[in-house]
């Protein structure tokens, strides 16, 4: 089997003798050549590569940005035609994608599992979503969370490793410093009619959890699944109290349906959303930019996944 390493080497657990260790074992057992990333949207380029030449697998070895981009390469060429399996070794900090998929966070623990799952030919096909032509595995955001993303993104450019701590120091700080909660901007409708006006933040998940807290998932959408379409959330109240609640219930698992100040649209092929000004945007949790207009699109059954063989 012909497989393509794409290799992150800021990841977390990509680097050194770690990455040698995995690449030892994946090399035993497969036809393996090795891609290390360069810079942020080499990915991209690379996994374009790997279609091109008539790669079986392409495997991760990074983050869920080095995920996203892979799979924006994959696809970059179109759903038509012979694309590559994708394995996914989680090596950054939450690494949602491949734990949501039933990996072990442990890196090497996953690599043996990939392996396992090769030789018996385990696979899924798993919908996707789009941001306008950007495609996502597992979520999206809109407003407040992007924010935080992009916040941590200068953080990390500034040598600042990311970490949990960090995480909510900037999301106070962005709550605090960065935000009107004077005024919602947003508004979404979907394409059967469904429609929310005066949005503070939408959130989009394509399977749970919506992010790993360290080890605690937290789910704005607790239906929400790789075999349906999008469930997106509309925030219509920001206010502290109602900010801590939810975040409460997110970790709990309380039914997102029995939740106050809350728009859910399960299932969604099509979705637009609206705002009065541009709102940061995030995917799989990379900020893409600000946008005062996007389009949400699922696509079912798009790509085939190698999963564990507990699944």
């Amino acid at each position: 089997m012909r497989a393509v390493l794409i290799a992150n080497p800021s990841a977390t657990t990509a680097a050194g003798w770690s990455r040698e260790i995995i690449v030892r074992t994946l090399a035993a057992e497969l036809d393996l050549d090795v891609r290390i990333t360069e810079s942020r949207g080499h990915a991209i380029d690379l996994a374009a590569e790997a279609r091109a030449d008539g790669a079986d697998v392409v495997i991760t070895l990074g983050g869920d940005g080095t995920v996203n981009e892979v799979i924006n390469g994959l696809l970059g060429a179109g759903t038509d035609g012979d694309i590559p399996l994708l394995a996914t070794i989680p090596a950054g900090l939450a690494n949602v994608f491949p734990r949501a998929l039933g990996f072990s966070p442990d890196a090497m623990a996953a690599t043996g599992e990939i392996v396992q799952s090769l030789q018996s030919g385990l696979k899924r096909s798993i919908s996707l979503g789009r941001v306008n032509e950007r495609w996502f595995s597992f979520n999206a955001g809109f407003g407040f969370d992007a924010g935080i993303v992009a916040a941590m993104e200068s953080q990390r450019a500034e040598g600042h490793r990311a970490s949990p701590s960090r995480y909510v120091t900037t999301m106070v700080r962005q709550y605090l410093e960065e935000h009107d909660w004077s005024t919602p901007h947003l508004s979404v409708r979907t394409d059967d009619g469904r429609a929310v006006d005066d949005v503070f933040m939408v959130i989009v998940q394509n399977t749970t959890p919506y992010v790993f807290f360290g080890p605690l998932p937290l789910d704005f959408s607790t239906g929400a699944s790789f075999e349906r379409g999008l469930d997106v959330i509309a925030l219509t109240d920001m206010s502290p109290l109602s900010l801590a609640t939810y975040l409460a219930e997110a970790t709990a698992g309380v039914p997102t349906e029995n939740r106050a100040n809350v728009t859910l649209f399960e299932d969604c092929g099509e979705v637009e959303l609206n705002s009065t000004q541009p709102v940061p945007v995030q995917v799989d949790g990379d900020s893409i930019g600000e946008f005062s207009h996007v389009r949400l699109t699922s696509v079912m059954n798009v790509l085939d996944v190698v999963i564990p063989s507990a699944i």
